[in-house]
């Protein structure tokens, strides 16, 4: 060969030459493919293995997600948006609180133990991937903060409908959603007891705090804010007076 022949061409990485896809059908294959890498393999997962799995070169998973914590904010919206229609149709049950709770907390349960991989990314305790530099980490908990997002509003409510000052409810959501998440990981691990029984228990041990704050002086529903938005709560829960 003479320095003037022509090199054979390359076929480039990724998906061969053809009309462009549509950035929607790419978002939700790249998407795809995460989740079954996450099936598969566990966490932390990288670029390059979803790249991979969905036949994209790397540079074209970087040009829908600019980094992982993008990437994984993507798959917790794909999940919260169930996740929370399945909490606030509990909400709209004429149910004692307690009740409601305890709904709540199988709900969050049964999220946990149908992925255990895809609920250890989304609380992303700890993530890394190759394009942050070897050794570096980051820290995102996109699933605990939707919930506790939610769970404000919830505690928002329950305290102006009982005339009580709302400014802790953002700590009261915090502890709530942690202990029941991190309550479910751990028993989802170890099943040491049976499931009901856990529920309960865990239920048990939440409540003390529901009720301290006025969760036993009403029943549902709970009225939140439209579409999760900020806005004034409406108070339309029922009262119930002491015994």
């Amino acid at each position: 060969m003479t320095r003037d022949t022509p090199r054979e061409s390359r076929r480039p990485r990724g998906r061969p030459p053809g009309p462009s896809r549509d950035p929607a059908i790419r978002r939700g294959e790249i998407l795809d493919a995460a989740e079954r890498v996450v099936a598969e393999s566990g966490t932390p997962i990288t670029f390059a293995q979803v790249a991979a799995e969905a036949g994209y070169a790397r540079t074209a998973v970087y040009a829908v997600f600019p980094d992982m914590p993008a990437l994984v904010d993507a798959l917790a919206e794909r999940h919260m948006e169930g996740l929370l229609a399945a909490a606030d149709a509990i909400l709209t049950q004429p149910l004692p609180v307690r009740e409601m709770l305890r709904a709540i907390v199988a709900l969050v349960c049964d999220f946990v133990d149908a992925n255990p991989n895809r609920h250890h990314l989304l609380m992303q305790r700890l993530q890394s991937d190759e394009s942050l530099g070897a050794g570096v980490v980051g820290h995102h908990r996109p699933l605990f903060a939707r919930l506790s997002e939610w769970a404000t509003e919830v505690f928002e409510s329950i305290l102006r409908t009982v005339d009580a000052d709302p400014a802790l409810a953002r700590v009261w959501a915090s502890a709530t959603i942690g202990a029941i998440l991190m309550s479910a990981e751990d028993w989802g691990r170890d099943p040491v007891r049976d499931r009901a029984e856990f529920v309960d228990r865990l239920t048990a041990f939440l409540w003390p705090s529901v009720e301290s704050i006025g969760g036993d002086r009403f029943i549902g529903p709970i009225d939140l804010p439209g579409e999760h938005d900020p806005g004034p709560v409406r108070d339309h829960a029922t009262r119930r007076p002491r015994a």
